[in-house]
């Protein structure tokens, strides 16, 4: 609340929908930095800005009111239950296969989804939301981290970044932690990629934070919050794959049914660090 007011989106944010590409791959909360380090393709990669610094907001800036009939979304995010949406059609992979060990939606799951709604969907654009690198940390480090954290006092549930924040926690573990979640992800978007034609781009809804300032105040920020609109924060990636054909898009002629038969959704979104 602080430095919100020092804070506004830049004039430079992308406009996702309008770009070229037949298969937007959405990484959760990944720094551009991080994934330019990280890339295993043989392509660069650009930085962008997102319009969004969390998951809600970017649903809310990008596709509330708008009609994207043209666009089937896979999602592990829960977020997306609680807005209307005029795709073609929404594939909520959380609500089927979430992995209760993990407390998440594993990328192999996502994409196993993905590939089977292309191949029901071949008219379509298609937008895949891995929840990697987004918390919970589910490769060695962040599993060791988060069996150590059952062993520290937590009576305000703090999630993994307020921790962060209030020095529970050592900053370059988490940082680990944070890495190898997207190094968890990368092999599965490049067997998507092997399996679904078309062009495809690899971006992310937000970055995240690790004890950034915001001008002069004497405050550092960790994760994503709201609205802070921090130039780390919104820079995300923005990487174009080479391809062989394009998917020929035909938009449906209706509106797809709104399906409201969610559960379990605040524990979700509570396993995933939203309390």
């Amino acid at each position: 609340m602080l430095v919100r007011p020092f804070t506004k989106p830049g004039d430079n944010s992308i406009e996702f929908l309008d770009e070229d590409w037949d298969v937007l791959v959405v990484l959760d909360a990944c720094r551009y930095d991080l994934f330019a380090r990280k890339n295993p393709f043989d392509v660069s990669v650009d930085k962008v800005h997102s319009n969004a610094t969390q998951t809600r907001e970017y649903i809310r800036n990008n596709f509330v009111g708008r009609d994207y009939r043209d666009t089937v979304y896979v999602t592990a995010s829960p977020q997306f239950a609680d807005f209307e949406l005029n795709f073609a059609h929404i594939e909520h992979v959380w609500r089927d296969r979430w992995d209760e060990e993990y407390n998440t939606v594993r990328p192999e799951s996502i994409t196993e989804a993905a590939i089977d709604v292309a191949n029901r969907y071949d008219d379509k654009r298609l937008i895949i939301h891995y929840m990697q690198p987004h918390y919970p940390f589910i490769g060695p480090t962040g599993r060791k981290l988060d069996e150590q954290a059952t062993f520290v006092p937590n009576p305000e549930n703090l999630s993994v970044w307020e921790q962060l924040s209030a020095g529970h926690l050592d900053e370059e573990t988490v940082r680990k932690a944070y890495e190898e979640n997207l190094s968890v992800v990368v092999p599965e978007v490049e067997r998507l990629v092997e399996n679904v034609e078309g062009k495809t781009v690899i971006t992310s809804d937000h970055g995240n934070l690790f004890g950034q300032r915001v001008c002069w105040l004497p405050i550092r920020i960790y994760g994503h919050p709201a609205r802070v609109h921090h130039p780390e924060l919104t820079a995300v990636p923005w990487v174009e794959l080479p391809y062989d054909s394009r998917r020929e898009v035909i938009p449906a002629t209706e509106t797809m049914d709104t399906d409201t038969s969610f559960e379990a959704v605040e524990e979700r979104l509570a396993d995933l660090g939203y309390k």
